[in-house]
């Protein structure tokens, strides 16, 4: 009797706890994260007439990174076209593949710009905050680099 008593508090228990837990994920996938625009707003703390500008700004480089995404992958997908031909012309191929690097400069320097623009309608404490914001959105990977190697040398066999 004692047996069976132990084990249906055990047994409600982890019911108990499986349906705490499966509320907990249910609960965060709910959450959606905040847009990079609304990220950017939040954190300078923009007042109302600069989120006016800020939208501006960020509709206008919306825009333009649109075309350069969809002009690069048209590019991208005529220069793949060309996988199915025996002798493709390495000129047009050069050329293409020119093409596709000049779009890809032009990404850069439109997100410069954009930020540039964007520190234009900052106050001095938003420059701050937006220059630490930019200063870790380049850095690669997690804080502190890769993890170290524990073994030196070739791997196992």
């Amino acid at each position: 009797m004692k047996k069976n008593t132990l084990i249906w508090v055990l047994m409600v228990f982890l019911m108990v706890m499986n349906g705490l837990l499966l509320y907990l994920v249910l609960q965060k996938s709910n959450e959606r994260p905040r847009q990079p625009r609304a990220f950017i707003a939040d954190e300078l703390g923009f007042d109302a007439q600069q989120m006016t500008k800020f939208f501006d700004l960020e509709e206008n480089h919306r825009m333009k990174m649109r075309n350069i995404d969809k002009l690069s992958g048209q590019l991208r997908e005529t220069l793949f076209s060309y996988l199915e031909e025996s002798n493709p012309k390495k000129s047009v191929i050069d050329s293409l593949g020119n093409r596709i690097g000049t779009l890809s400069k032009e990404r850069e320097l439109e997100i410069f710009h954009h930020f540039n623009a964007i520190e234009k309608i900052c106050n001095e404490s938003q420059k701050g905050k937006l220059k630490r914001m930019v200063k870790g959105a380049l850095r690669p990977g997690p804080p502190g680099g890769p993890p170290p190697h524990h073994r030196p040398g070739p791997p196992p066999r």
